[in-house]
């Protein structure tokens, strides 16, 4: 094998290298390793979110029609199956959940495999889940977010790179020491999507980017390309990285030798590097290598008004950065992030050349100039939405912590007490932050509510639950439910529980509608009036059992839109409070287990009439 081709073993070699040079190292990719493996197990065998719901049930369902039917037609339906073709993620998490579906077959279980072929939809396909063994959820799902645990301290490692070729090896720790005591990134390593290994990929594209614009060198261009191209496979919002690596060319045409003219007119460079780029995003879909183009097309292109679909309330675009960040990062450390970027952009404006020397390179300006250029590419596009959740922003992170460790290195060549004190300030609030949000998964009420059901439910008990899917709600695996009509017309009439959790609660709240989420704004009137009335004991049903701590009155409290007061607690104490499919951390995940009261009788079967 070539030096050109033995990418993994220079990698290897880089790492071996580093961890010999720096000390601290190894011991800031163990801490990392801790805290975003840490609770890596919370609702073991039900998923977390709806995005790691429809990847792992993606490679499970391509799995089963090549069990069902080992052809080419049979590959072609598995990797065919989906909610929406995710790219990437979709070859990651078939390799993660092959042992299971290795053991399964070695043990002669590969019927229940084969059975998860074309699942029904009904409640996030209840049927399907309850119906396979949860041993096969327990681990595929184990391996999963192990794997997305791994791309999380890889992640780290690469900022350690990006920094130690930006400036120094310190510079280098600090970036990746902030980015590990981001809670918004420790949280979302716990969970399998495509937010993290997209992330992953964008640093390495960016640590390539600064070297091209450094030394020129095409292959650095070429790897950048590449890696670009690979996290636009895993996340359609990372096409941003086709203007960032525009950008580097640019500012290396800047100070290459030669008429402008010239050095801009690079057909070879160019053409290739969108090559490279375009064949990670191809080979990236899997869709797409079987000829299924009319989903990769839908994919791409049918997600055009993703910028303006309401999902949470209006709200002034300020609002939602303060509110998304600040729950992300806490507020020390958003200061500090603020702080990196103003005072980059002040260095930057410094040692900006002047209108005779624009052609000349000055030290450390075109590197600075292309991270900074990054970040604002992502603000700038984001500030066009209508709102956003955290693992949209995801990618901004790594810049945000590369930016203020930079800042605060040159901010210690000249008052190092000052850049001491300001360090030691935001590491140590930002590891209380990261640490107590991190320490909620240890002890999650949709999990006690569960395990109450498991030990106190009867095996033929049958629960009510709402919402959009089971996994919303605290579901022991295989119990019967009452689900949405909507779903089904197949109900009991008299079951023996009903479960009310944080997002049914949401319905008590007098707003506006205009406060409302998507979630919580249809049949909102009768639906408030239905949770009111079977809270307060007036359907034969009694809570028997709470987990978390209940809202006042039952009313759980978001901050009003808009409200920049209310928005204060956001940054303090850590949780998600988030509008979507975010993790619901501890203080959001109240859940109330009602118990019928009596015999089932036909006028409480009449009077219970659930606006489902």
């Amino acid at each position: 094998m070539g030096p050109r081709t033995d990418w993994l073993g220079r990698a290897k070699r880089q790492l071996y290298r580093d961890l010999r040079a720096d000390p601290y190292l190894p011991y800031l990719l163990l801490g990392a390793l801790v805290l975003a493996g840490f609770g890596f197990w919370h609702r073991i065998p039900v998923f977390a979110t709806w995005d790691e719901h429809d990847r792992v049930l993606d490679a499970l369902v391509a799995y089963a029609e090549i069990v069902n039917d080992p052809s080419i037609e049979g590959v072609r339906e598995g990797i065919s199956w989906s909610r929406a073709p995710f790219g990437g993620t979709l070859w990651v998490y078939l390799l993660a959940v092959l042992p299971v579906v290795l053991v399964a077959l070695a043990t002669g279980q590969g019927d229940a495999i084969a059975a998860m072929r074309d699942p029904v939809y009904t409640y996030g396909h209840y049927q399907v889940w309850a119906e396979t063994p949860r041993w096969i959820w327990t681990w595929s799902l184990a391996f999963v977010r192990l794997t997305n645990v791994v791309f999380a301290v890889v992640t780290v490692y690469l900022l350690y790179r990006l920094g130690t070729r930006l400036e120094d090896r310190a510079t280098g720790r600090w970036a990746a020491l902030l980015l590990t005591l981001t809670f918004g990134f420790l949280k979302l390593a716990k969970e399998g999507g495509e937010d993290m290994p997209a992330t992953m990929c964008f640093v390495a594209a960016l640590y390539f980017l600064v070297g091209y614009v450094r030394t020129g060198d095409r292959r650095q261009f070429y790897a950048g390309s590449a890696a670009g191209g690979l996290a636009i496979a895993f996340k359609l919002t990372l096409g941003l990285a086709v203007l960032i690596i525009l950008l580097a060319f640019l500012l290396r045409a800047r100070v290459a030798d030669g008429p402008l003219r010239r050095v801009l007119w690079q057909p070879r460079l160019l053409v290739g590097g969108a090559a490279l780029g375009a064949l990670m995003i191809v080979v990236g879909h899997p869709t797409a290598l079987v000829g299924d183009f009319e989903a990769v097309g839908h994919r791409w292109f049918g997600r055009i008004g993703r910028p303006n679909r309401v999902v949470g309330p209006t709200a002034p675009t300020w609002w939602w950065f303060l509110r998304t960040y600040g729950s992300a990062f806490g507020w020390p450390l958003l200061l500090g992030a603020v702080g990196g970027l103003v005072a980059s952009a002040a260095h930057l404006a410094r040692l900006a050349p002047d209108r005779t020397g624009l052609r000349e390179r000055v030290p450390g300006f075109d590197e600075r100039a292309l991270v900074v250029g990054a970040l604002l590419v992502f603000l700038l596009f984001f500030a066009r939405w209508h709102d956003w959740r955290v693992h949209h922003i995801l990618p901004t992170f790594p810049l945000a912590a590369l930016l203020l460790a930079d800042s605060l290195r040159r901010l210690s060549a000249h008052r190092r007490r000052v850049a001491r004190a300001v360090m030691a300030f935001v590491v140590v609030t930002s590891a209380l932050y990261a640490g107590v949000g991190v320490g909620q998964f240890a002890s999650m009420p949709r999990d006690e509510a569960t395990e109450w059901l498991t030990e106190n439910a009867d095996e033929d008990a049958t629960m009510e639950v709402y919402f959009h899917a089971f996994f919303e709600n605290s579901v022991p695996h295989g119990m019967d439910l009452n689900i949405p009509p909507e779903e089904t017309g197949e109900l009991d009439p008299c079951p023996d529980y009903i479960q009310v959790g944080d997002k049914e609660l949401l319905y008590l709240q007098d707003i506006p509608e205009s406060q409302r989420s998507s979630e919580v704004d249809f049949y909102a009137e009768p639906r408030q009036e239905y949770i009111r009335a079977l809270v307060d004991g007036e359907y034969d049903y009694e809570i028997v059992a709470e987990f978390g701590e209940r809202p006042p009155n039952f009313v759980p409290h978001r901050p009003e839109p808009g409200s920049l007061r209310e928005l204060a607690p956001l940054g303090v104490y850590p949780h998600s409070d988030q509008y979507g499919d975010e993790q619901e951390l501890a203080s959001d995940q109240y859940v109330a287990i009602l118990q019928r009261q009596g015999e089932c009788t036909q006028p409480a079967e009449a009077t219970r009439d659930a606006p489902w």
